[in-house]
């Protein structure tokens, strides 16, 4: 006979448990800012608590310039925004977030909401904080970047870079002339960040000892202007810069390697091939492009015109473009486009070419030239010949190119997009919205007050941040 004890079952249970959930430890879930997690949500969800907050969020920038004096651009966009919600994250039972409005790390039960406890600082905490093993890592605007004990936030190391310990005015408040505005990165047994603002002073990029905050390096650079969350991949760490393109950093030495061109904004992600995305790329508001970007050859390897919101799980990629939302497989697209603006080039090459040897053949048959007259029109049928043979290879790519769509719908603006196994979820004005992966079908959507640009899932949980302070907390069915 075999026997089973009641608590063999709880250990079985609850082992199954933890496989399933999968905690989101760091600004949109890893050091690529993926957006994504392998976790598969029960639905629907329903709404199991909201957190309201008495202010909004008071972000490092206003808003967009109001206008671009060099360009002479107006009706701008800002391309600074990294901070218009209280960012969450999410480990085990406990949900963390930094407040921009009374400088704290704030720490919630998870099944609850109510506080546990809450550590402050003396300048605003505008990215949310990295959790790793039993620390929580962020940075302030009083150009410290912070360790603390993730179970009461007691303080257990701060670096800051800049001998010169002043502070100036910026936007209501007190700051030091080098914020930590990158958030904090983990990896391999070290704590990674920047302090910076404006690029007429130097910028500190600093590798600390993610235990004790003993410096690993700090280097010194200039015209920089580091904010925004960091991103890495093995080697490199990826800093965005706002109206500035991104900036590549040696990850072992932290010496700057290049810069991405034609890039910018401080939403970033990196693909798992090391393709980067930044965006918006460009402050005006009526020239959304988003682009991936190949770093390695600083170059835009495909781009997608009219879009707001990108999100990549490998191959596929998830865009919102012009009031749908669509997913596509983007290397079927990229070959497609490719070979699409190839093959235009060359038709119009030889366009041109054909419309100068007419014109030679109208002037030889003036002149009666019969000898030239044969080398020309020869000329002209192999020039034909090689239109036709493209004209037909891009009937054959565009048709490639639609093949490439997977499925589109009617959807909101995003202004953030997340994966959670197969369910996409979507954050845009008053609501968020959870679809299909595969098919594309609208599943569920609750309403929230604001703008969700904050979005994370974990533990059967989703979270919700909005532009009022608000954190809503969605919970599936118990199992």
């Amino acid at each position: 006979m075999i026997r089973f004890s009641f608590f063999s079952i709880i250990l079985v249970l609850s082992s199954q448990s933890s496989l399933l959930a999968d905690d989101w430890s760091t600004y949109r879930h890893d050091n690529r800012r993926s957006g994504i997690t392998n976790e598969i949500p029960k639905m629907p969800l329903k709404q199991s608590w909201v957190r309201m907050s008495p202010h909004p969020p008071m972000m490092a920038w206003s808003g967009p310039a109001k206008w671009d004096a060099y360009s002479g651009n107006k009706d701008l966009q800002s391309m600074r925004n990294f901070d218009p919600v209280f960012f969450v994250t999410v480990k085990g039972e406990s949900v963390f977030y930094g407040s921009s409005v009374d400088h704290g790390i704030h720490c919630l039960d998870l099944n609850t909401g109510n506080e546990k406890w809450a550590s402050f600082v003396t300048g605003a905490v505008r990215m949310p904080p990295t959790i790793d093993g039993e620390l929580c890592y962020f940075g302030s605007d009083d150009g410290y970047a912070y360790a603390v004990d993730s179970d009461n936030g007691d303080i257990k190391w701060k670096k800051g870079p800049a001998e010169d310990k002043r502070l100036i005015s910026s936007n209501g408040k007190l700051i030091s002339p080098w914020p930590v505005r990158t958030g904090v990165l983990i990896q391999n047994g070290l704590a990674y960040f920047a302090a910076s603002l404006v690029p007429w002073e130097p910028s500190f990029m600093c590798s600390v000892n993610k235990f004790t905050g003993e410096s690993n390096y700090t280097t010194k650079h200039s015209n920089m202007t580091l904010q925004g969350s960091l991103l890495s991949s093995s080697n490199t760490l990826y800093a965005p810069q706002g109206r500035s393109v991104p900036l590549l950093f040696d990850l072992e030495a932290g010496k700057a390697i290049k810069s991405v061109a034609n890039a910018g904004g401080t939403f970033c992600l990196l693909t798992e091939d090391d393709k980067l995305v930044a965006i918006p790329s460009s402050q005006k508001s009526s020239g959304n492009m988003i682009q991936i970007a190949d770093p390695s050859g600083g170059s835009a390897i495909l781009q997608f015109a009219g879009a707001d919101r990108l999100l990549i799980s490998k191959e596929i990629a998830y865009i919102h473009q012009q009031g749908k939302l669509k997913s596509l497989n983007r290397i079927e697209y990229g070959q497609a486009t490719n070979s699409i603006s190839a093959n235009n080039k060359n038709i119009k090459i030889n366009t041109d070419n054909v419309g100068k040897v007419k014109a030679a053949l109208k002037k030889a048959i003036a002149s009666k030239d019969d000898e030239t007259i044969t080398q020309l029109r020869s000329q002209i049928s192999t020039i034909e010949k090689s239109l036709s043979m493209l004209k037909a290879l891009n009937v054959k790519h565009k048709n490639e190119l639609l093949k490439s769509y997977k499925w589109e719908v009617e959807g909101p603006a995003p202004y953030d997009l997340i994966l959670a196994g197969n369910i996409l979820f979507l954050g845009a004005k008053d609501i968020v919205l959870g679809y299909d992966a595969v098919s594309g079908k609208k599943l569920w959507s609750a309403k929230v007050k604001g703008k969700t640009y904050g979005l994370a899932f974990s533990g059967g949980n989703l979270m919700a941040s909005t532009t009022l302070g608000h954190i809503y907390c969605f919970s599936g069915p118990s199992s």
